[in-house]
């Protein structure tokens, strides 16, 4: 019913106010896990604003809709991390050792992309300048038609052997692939759409993905576990995590994920209980493959604890543990005067601290600092002084000395420690 409030947006609110908070003084696991908490926390509330505006909503509505679009979220998006593969543009940092919990926290987040895009889009459409948004008809070529297709094929494969410089290409590939073959089969498009002078839906797509764009890496920024960026030619100037110009490629991943996500639905719902069971399975086996994947080459951190603290006596770890400090973060709370109250000598209390700031820039983690340590950079000063290609060659010295798995940060990882390092201590 128009003009009622529903009771799970009262629960998005409550749920994003909490984790406000518990994110301010530092609990958990709303300081790892801020990220997911906000994400449902706001298709919670968007949705029951949807309802409150038009009468019906994907959730209340379209239950069974919505919850099918989540895993298909899951496996859209892995898509684009099995390109980062290749790409290396982003990195997670700071995320849980265990392993179940690790890719339930994958599953959770990447299950918000698509609900995330739709709900925000539902919510622009409800709005009156998206609402009546028209444009003369405009029929696609029978040329546009045929090439299209190949140019999107062409982009993508593009990216993979070209990285450095293609790179961007990955976000509009799948739209221009897709789109053109969903118009040609007469199924639901946007070209379709837009033949027709309709831009009710297009425009707030693309606004949707600007704005979901904003709120990703605003609460990422904010986040323990989560994402950085490093993009060939964009690593100085940037907003939150995101190079600033990278922005620009969210609206085009919006068109990109829809059209990957009704290309999905059109292939299940053609074939019988079999095929769709096949469908699924075959969607499962691709998400937990790229979950391994992205442990092996996505990850570069775990979160970092106080008891693997290399070089500190265990009387000091054990006091910091009684004290409620489990995290290395945790230490920059409390600052020299706070570790000196818990009985720890000033000395001890600014070497502590030294190596928090190592162990915390940029989600470099225990492991990384180790590496830096052994090639002779210990604290912050140190490493600001680097040059970061002669300081990855050594770090590669280091890993050639240890056993598998270790693995040399990437070069791009290398100079972004080295460039913040040189911001903090300026």
């Amino acid at each position: 019913m128009k003009g009622r409030i529903k009771p799970h947006g009262l629960l998005g609110v409550a749920l994003f106010c909490l984790a406000v908070v518990m994110l301010g003084q530092g609990r958990e696991p709303f300081t790892t896990y801020f990220y997911s908490f906000a994400w449902w926390s706001y298709i919670l509330a968007v949705d029951a604003l949807v309802y409150w505006m038009q009468g019906e909503s994907l959730i209340v509505s379209r239950t069974r809709t919505f919850l099918r679009m989540i895993p298909l979220s899951i496996f859209i998006w892995c898509i684009f991390e099995g390109f980062n593969f290749r790409l290396a543009n982003w990195h997670y940092i700071n995320l849980p050792p265990e392993v179940w919990i690790r890719w339930i926290g994958y599953a959770v987040a990447y299950g918000t992309v698509l609900p995330g895009l739709c709900e925000t889009m539902h919510l622009l459409q409800a709005l009156r300048p998206f609402r009546t948004a028209s444009w003369g008809k405009l029929h696609p070529s029978p040329l546009f038609l045929r090439t299209s297709p190949a140019i999107g094929g062409f982009a993508l494969l593009a990216v993979l052997l070209f990285p450095r410089f293609c790179f961007p290409l990955v976000w509009i590939g799948f739209a221009l692939l897709i789109e053109p073959i969903l118009y040609l089969r007469g199924s639901d498009s946007l070209l379709r759409d837009i033949e027709k002078g309709a831009l009710s839906r297009l425009l707030p797509l693309l606004a949707a993905g600007l704005v979901c764009g904003l709120l990703w890496e605003l609460w990422n920024f904010w986040a323990q576990a989560k994402w950085i960026y490093t993009v060939p030619f964009f690593e100085e100037v940037k907003l939150f995590e995101m190079p600033l110009l990278g922005f620009l490629g969210f609206p085009p991943f919006a068109v990109s994920a829809y059209a990957m996500y009704r290309a999905l639905l059109l292939a299940m719902q053609r074939g019988g209980i079999w095929q769709r069971g096949i469908w699924w399975f075959l969607i499962a086996l691709f998400c937990f493959l790229c979950f391994a994947g992205i442990d092996r080459y996505t990850v570069v951190s775990f979160i970092p604890l106080i008891r693997d603290l290399p070089g500190v006596q265990e009387e000091w770890k054990e006091r910091l543990q009684k004290a409620g400090m489990e995290k290395v973060q945790d230490l920059l709370r409390r600052e020299v005067s706070g570790l000196v109250d818990l009985g720890i000598p000033r000395l001890e209390a600014e070497e502590l601290l030294r190596k928090a700031e190592m162990i915390a820039i940029k989600g470099m983690g225990l492991e990384n600092y180790r590496l830096l340590s052994e090639a002779g950079v210990r604290d912050l000063a140190e490493l600001a002084h680097q040059d970061p290609q002669d300081l990855y060659l050594r770090i590669q010295g280091q890993v050639r000395l240890r056993p598998p798995p270790h693995r040399t940060p990437a070069p791009a990882l290398v100079r972004l420690w080295v460039r913040e390092a040189k911001k903090r201590v300026e």
